[in-house]
């Protein structure tokens, strides 16, 4: 009987460095396959929301992202529409860029990006536009969100 204890101990222990090691390299498709089937996704806060419009210039491409003010229970009074340039490599030295946030056909606001200094202008034309954020550098390009308050 001591002899069985001891076998099914050490069967036990070999099984579960088995798991401890398909866990460890199964970790990214694991965790993957789990947000799947949650439902789970990157909150637009962090993400800048989902892509509305995509301008294309040529050699380089402009995302104008969907304007955010998702919150955990409704929506916030107060959001912002992120703006994306890429690829880094071909951006000119500055870029101007008019938005149509709300699909109205009118322009709400011009971005002025000066990829150099890393300096941005905007040019309100809407009352809802209230400012802009610090633009920052992405691993391919450059991004700003333009800050916006939400219409009733």
């Amino acid at each position: 009987m001591e002899k069985f204890k001891s076998l099914l101990g050490y069967i036990w222990a070999a099984a579960a460095l088995l798991i401890v090691l398909a866990t460890f390299y199964g970790n990214d498709y694991f965790s993957q396959l789990l947000a799947r089937a949650t439902g789970i996704t990157v909150s637009p806060w962090y993400s800048g929301g989902e892509i509305m419009q995509t301008v294309d210039h040529g050699n380089y491409k402009t995302f104008i992202h969907r304007p955010v003010f998702d919150s955990l229970i409704g929506q916030k009074k107060e959001g912002f529409i992120q703006i994306n340039w890429s690829p880094a490599a071909e951006l000119p030295p500055v870029m101007k860029e008019s938005v149509d946030c709300d699909g109205d056909g009118r322009e709400d606001f011009i971005v002025t990006l000066d990829t150099a200094s890393g300096e941005a202008v905007l040019d309100a034309a809407a009352s809802r536009v209230q400012g802009i954020e610090k633009p920052y550098r992405l691993r391919n390009g450059w991004a700003v969100r333009v800050l916006l308050k939400r219409q009733s």
